[in-house]
């Protein structure tokens, strides 16, 4: 019967299967009768057991751990009488000591309710010398025995092993005995029943011996810190680490000049860790980090400044790629420095690719650097083996001998040999390889030796000038995969020290590993010789994990420069900047995160006012962040945002007061003329003014009102609205007494009459400067008013006016005004126009904002009760005679212009198309080529616009022409012949036409995201270009199989000997052989139709060309020795086919061996491809492969006589290979 074991600590629930089973053992099976049961010798006993029992904790316990040592091993047998009878839940058996530091017993729980035939029965631990809450652990092998002390042949045992800690103490097996089990009857029927514990604990000298890893500290256990995985970024986090250990590299990297990068002059945490960073600084500051930090480390910020999004991240890359890539950025990062230079004094060494003549003195040979080693690792085994074969000889010679300069053809040898290896020495073993047989990319998993040191000396060159030195190297790292192609794992196992310490590095954690861990577990394993259905599950599950757990990257450092290498990195490597950044962003962080803490304690104010507004282009009062889809940073001036700060929300809401005055430069005695109004989200998400907050809040010498209370009066209000408030944020609207509409309108208008106003007071721009002298010569010569009553009882209303002055296209807002909701939309006309400097007489038209695109007419003899206008709401104004007879020159006529602009501008950033594809090379112009339209304006100044990227905001809802037009403009071309492109995800390039209707394209894009258009200029209009022929061109010059793909755009009525025209400018097609182009179309992979070239391209989308003199002879002329049939090629099954299909001429007579040679010769594959096709011939139902060895007996030519008859060739694709944990390829930017 299967025991379960389980912890009951804690009401602890996990079951694990035992690593074996329980046994009942009978005499038959164990030992004659007479027999005493082996802890006869031992019951009773609270001591370690002697020497002469060893043989019992052998039969029972399993080997220990290898590369662990038994500490103390003990038993003791716990006798029980009537176990039948106990009724209690559970039952301790006496303590028994076992080694120095740990007392055991076991534990007893007789059936329950729910559980009402099992016996279960636990060991459990006790720490001698571990005070309260301190961490303690034990690591125990265990086998519980019950037996029959009248009958001790009469058992049943079962083993385990666990890691007791202060979590869960006791482990064992649920179900060790079982009444309903007729073999346990026997012993629980008896008077008494004996249970021995055997207890073995295993010296854990790495601290992970059977670790859950629950609550472990990495920096507490090892003094290293891990790195967090993005989601597949495994690879790399082991390659740094890799490079973190590498000291003598770390003390470069530091070295690299990168002060200049980082600025703290910016007004906000944010905005500084914004700032773009290096791939140098990057890796300083992961390093400094890794030196540094208690917690784990995150790769983020270093692999934004690869370039990389989380997609990126979450693929797999070849590490070799990636490897080399890295070195390749910070080699051009430390060039014109003091390093320059030093990376290939520490991982760059020198090989020699040599011919030596065998007879003759004559040797050419080639010195090259290399920055790793690629050891073959399939069907050796190990690294020496390797290393011979790297430097193995391949003789050349009979029809392969080498052409000597001045000696002819000779023959020679052909080798690699070192000329010295560097410090720090990268192998990459070739653990994955592309097998052509099954089209794919697969694991050698076999087993493969590698060793703590090894002597390259004999893999040197004994002419190099080093050769007499020390040339043996140790193993300081092993990078390691787990798994399989398609689903893998990386870590790595480092010694970080020149002491013989290993580690193991994965992810986030980091512990100490045994030397058996770091060779035996990461050689792979050979395939099994036996059926494995004879190994047991953990014997299974054992092999699968060892045979797909490897290394494919090994670290060795030279033993003479082990010390230097591995020299410890101090305080005073670390470039100064680098600690203040960090330190200076964990104070940060500290701070948001205290900030986050105390969250509650505080409001968030956010106030608009009327200097803002003044300044402020869009909906509303002001930049509203909140709002996605329409707010941009760009679209606004910085004055136009909001004033934000945090209040404690137990302070007075006097407080608010004094902080505005403060942040728009105001003395105290202004707050006067403040009054504060509460901003509601209305039901079309637009925020106005509400209420004005009730006097005994907004009252300054009112000490007792808080924050708190004007936040709870806010939600309140937003509560009647049917809308949810934050409970920590408050919107306000600054109203100022003294920016009223009419006090400032009627103000300047008597000073006008006083002739108090200076001549240039009506010259002032842009207007918001004339405003603010209009306020400050009003507010000097009369009194402020007093604030006027506006409530649910008044019958006025405060509204918000702003102007769209068509010349300069824009509404900006002007103020606010209060009025009686009784009168007439007009009352507003000669306050306005007074204020604005126009004939007092001036029509003006007015609009209501409701919001964005959201624009409607008011009629100026309503009032505005009956035009439903409230409190908040806000009227746009323009002259009436700009509307009806607008400037010609202007883009935005109407007031419903410019909002419709505002709710569907997009920002697009404009830039020349950087490479032209072939298809257009000869339609397109380059900027040399372009003249601007304007004759007068042809400098180098205005082609050199082509060449410059520009910005513009542009509105979804117009057409592809006023795209091509406003583009035109800028770079002085006739929009007419540009054609435009829209990059799309991955900077696809997604071509646009006349008829494009962007609002479709590029639906609710916010305004904070920029678009990329892309432009070419033609040298045929765009309507010509686009009814072209698009033709996708497959030359076959060098073979089938090796096709060259070429498109090219061409007018509908070209013939085929036009399109070569165009492919002989990317091939090489000689005068000769012109006359021999054979041209044919391919359908679907099978078909196809032989076509002369003076045949019209517009009815085909895909033509194959290639030079064929023989096929060309037979359809011109005809031929009785020969025919022209068809082929193609699949994979499998002809259901399958791919590539393209051909022709091929048969030659009659000619036996299949010949026919099979030509055809190697058509199809272009080379020698070690074209050995695993197949060819066959096929009736697309079956196929009949021509595999047999006597192949002259066949001749094709007499056996293909019917069209339905084809040639097959059965091999892998290969244009297509199946994807890889290592695609696509990797990059990082510049």
């Amino acid at each position: 019967m299967n025991g379960l074991n389980r912890g009951t600590k804690d009401g602890y629930e996990q079951e694990i299967s035992s690593s074996d089973s329980s046994d009942f053992i009978t005499d038959d099976e164990r030992s004659p009768t007479s027999q005493p049961h082996p802890a006869q010798e031992t019951a009773g006993t609270r001591s370690q057991i002697s020497t002469g029992n060893q043989n019992v904790f052998q039969q029972y316990l399993d080997e220990p751990p290898r590369c662990y040592e038994i500490e103390a091993e003990g038993a003791n047998t716990w006798e029980i009488s009537g176990i039948t009878e106990l009724k209690d839940e559970k039952y301790a058996g006496p303590r028994f000591k076992v080694g120095e530091d740990f007392e055991f017993n076991l534990l007893l729980m007789p059936p329950t309710r729910k559980n009402t035939s099992a016996y279960s029965v636990y060991l459990e631990a006790h720490p001698l010398k571990a005070k309260e809450g301190e961490n303690w652990h034990c690591c125990v092998q265990f086998a519980i025995d019950a037996w029959l002390p009248s009958e001790p042949s009469v058992h049943k045992v079962n083993n385990s092993f666990y890691r007791f800690n202060p979590r869960i103490t006791d482990w064992g097996f649920v179900g060790l005995l079982n009444n309903r089990q007729a073999s346990d009857v026997k012993m629980l029927k008896a008077s008494s029943l004996n249970i021995t514990a055997y207890v073995r604990v295993i010296k854990d000298h790495t601290g992970v011996l059977w670790h859950d890893f629950l609550d472990y500290d990495s920096k507490k256990e090892t003094g290293y810190v891990g790195i967090t995985n993005q989601g597949a970024t495994c690879y790399l986090n082991s390659l740094l680490q890799s490079y973190f250990f590498t000291k003598v590299f770390r003390k470069k990297v530091y070295q690299i000049p990168t002060q200049d990068e980082i600025s703290f002059g910016y007004n906000s945490f944010q905005q500084y860790l914004e700032q773009p960073k290096s791939v140098s600084l990057s890796l300083q500051r992961i390093f400094y980090s890794l030196q540094t930090s208690d917690k784990p480390i995150d790769t983020l910020e270093l692999t934004h400044s690869f370039g990389w999004n989380s997609a990126d991240a979450f693929t797999q890359h070849d590490v070799q790629e990636l490897n080399r890539i890295l070195m390749d950025r910070l080699e051009s990062k430390m060039k014109n420095t003091e390093i320059e230079g030093c990376l290939n004094d520490i991982f760059v060494g020198k090989m020699k690719s040599f011919i030596r003549c065998i007879n003759v003195d004559y040797e050419s040979s080639r010195i090259e650097d290399f920055w790793d080693i690629q050891l073959n690792v399939k069907n050796l085994k190990n690294i020496r083996e390797s290393f011979e074969n790297y430097i193995e000889l391949e003789l050349l010679n009979g029809d392969n001998k080498y052409d000597a300069s001045g000696y002819g053809l000779q023959d020679a040898e052909k080798g690699v040999v070192f000329e010295s290896f560097p410090p720090v020495l990268h192998l990459q073993l070739k653990r994955f390889e592309y097998d052509f047989e099954y089209d794919q990319l697969v694991k050698i998993n076999d087993k493969y030796e590698f060793f703590d040191s090894i002597d390259l000396k004999p893999y040197l060159d004994k002419d190099a000038p080093n050769y007499d030195e020390d040339w043996e190297y140790k193993l300081q790292g092993v990078l390691v995969h787990q798994g399989d192609v398609s689903v893998g794992h990386y870590y790595a196992m480092i010694k970080p020290t020149p002491k013989d310490e290993w580690f193991r590095f994965e992810d986030d954690k980091v512990w100490r590993v045994t030397p058996y861990e770091v060779f035996e577990g990461n050689f792979g394993a050979d395939s099994l010789t036996i059926d494995p259905r004879k190994l047991t599950r953990e014997q299974q599950q054992e092999y699968h994990l060892k045979r797909h757990t490897s290394a494919y990257m090994l670290v060795y450092i030279r033993k003479t420069k082990f010390e230097e290498v591995l020299s410890e990195v101090t305080d005073a490597d670390v470039p100064s900047h680098i600690s203040k950044q960090i330190k200076y962003e964990q104070e940060e962080y500290e701070r948001l995160r205290k900030e986050q803490e105390e969250m509650h304690l505080y409001a968030n104010i956010k106030v608009y006012t009327n200097k803002g507004f003044l300044k402020y282009q869009g909906f509303d009062l002001g930049p509203n962040e909140e709002d996605r889809l329409n707010f941009s940073p760009d679209l606004f001036e910085p004055e136009s945002f909001s004033l934000k700060f945090r209040v404690l929300k137990s302070e007075p809401f006097s407080k608010v007061y004094d902080l505005v005055a403060q942040k728009l430069g105001y003395n105290v005695e202004k707050t006067k003329q403040f009054r504060f109004w509460s901003i509601v989200n209305r039901h079309n998400f637009a925020y106005r003014p509400y209420m004005p907050i009730p006097r005994h809040f907004d009252d300054p010498k009112n000490k007792d009102i808080t924050v708190n209370q004007v936040v709870k009066y806010n939600e309140s209000l937003m509560s009647k609205r049917r809308r949810t408030a934050q409970s920590s944020q408050l919107i306000l609207f600054l109203e100022e007494s003294s920016r009223e509409l009419k006090f400032v309108s009627n103000g300047i208008f008597e000073l006008n009459n006083k002739q108090k106003i200076p001549a240039s007071f009506f010259s002032l721009e842009p207007f918001d400067v004339k405003f603010e002298k209009a306020v400050e010569l009003v507010s000097s010569e009369f009194s402020l008013p007093k604030f006027e009553s506006v409530s649910d009882a008044s019958d006025k209303i405060m509204l918000f006016i702003k102007y769209f002055d068509q010349d300069k296209q824009s509404v900006k807002g002007i103020t606010h005004t209060i009025v009686p909701a009784e009168n007439q939309v007009e009352y507003l006309t000669e306050l306005l126009n007074n204020l604005m400097g126009f004939d007092i007489s001036t029509p003006l038209r007015f609009y209501e904002e409701f919001g964005p695109n959201q624009i409607q007419w008011l009629n100026p003899s309503k009032s505005f009760y009956k035009s439903e206008l409230g409190n908040g709401d806000i009227i746009c104004f323009t002259k009436a005679d700009s509307e009806v007879n607008p400037n010609p020159d202007r883009e935005l006529k109407t007031v419903e212009d410019i909002y419709d602009f505002m709710a569907n501008r997009c920002h697009f950033k404009i830039s020349p198309l950087v490479k032209v594809d072939e298809d257009e090379e000869e339609y397109v112009k380059i900027a040399e080529d372009v003249d601007p339209i304007d004759t007068k304006s042809r400098s180098d100044s205005s082609k050199s616009s082509l060449n410059k990227d520009f910005e513009l905001w542009f509105s979804t809802m117009s057409n592809y022409q006023a795209l091509a037009e406003k583009i035109g403009a800028h770079i002085r071309v006739d929009p007419d012949y540009l054609r435009l492109f829209i990059l799309g995800h991955s900077n696809q390039r997604i071509p646009l036409k006349r008829d494009t209707v962007f609002r479709r394209l590029i639906d609710k894009i916010p305004k904070s995201q920029t678009l990329e258009i892309q432009y070419e200029v033609l040298n045929v209009t765009l309507a010509e270009f686009e009814e072209m022929k698009l033709c996708h061109v497959s030359w076959v010059g060098q073979g089938i199989c090796r096709e060259q793909k070429h498109e090219f755009f061409l007018p509908r009525s070209s013939t085929i000997d036009d399109l070569i025209d165009r492919l002989q400018t990317k091939v090489n097609i000689k005068p000769q052989e012109r006359q021999n182009i054979v041209c044919w179309a391919p359908d679907r992979h099978v078909r196809l139709s032989v076509y002369p070239t003076e045949t019209t391209i517009d009815s085909f989308d895909h033509l194959v060309i290639g030079n064929f003199p023989n096929f060309k002879q037979v359809l011109e002329h005809g031929s009785k020795t020969s025919k022209l049939v068809t082929g193609f090629q699949f994979f499998g099954k002809v259901t399958s086919p791919h590539g393209l299909p051909f022709i091929f001429d048969l030659i009659k007579d000619e036996p299949l061996s010949k026919t099979k040679s030509r055809l190697h010769k058509l199809l272009g594959l080379s020698d070690k491809e074209f050995n695993s096709v197949r060819f066959g011939i096929t009736d697309f139902k079956d196929v009949e492969y021509l595999d047999s060895e006597d192949t002259d007996s066949i001749v094709l030519f007499d056996v293909l006589n019917s069209a339905d008859i084809q040639i097959c060739v059965d091999h892998p694709d290969r244009s297509v290979r199946k994807g890889s944990v290592f695609e696509p390829s990797i990059f990082i930017r510049e």
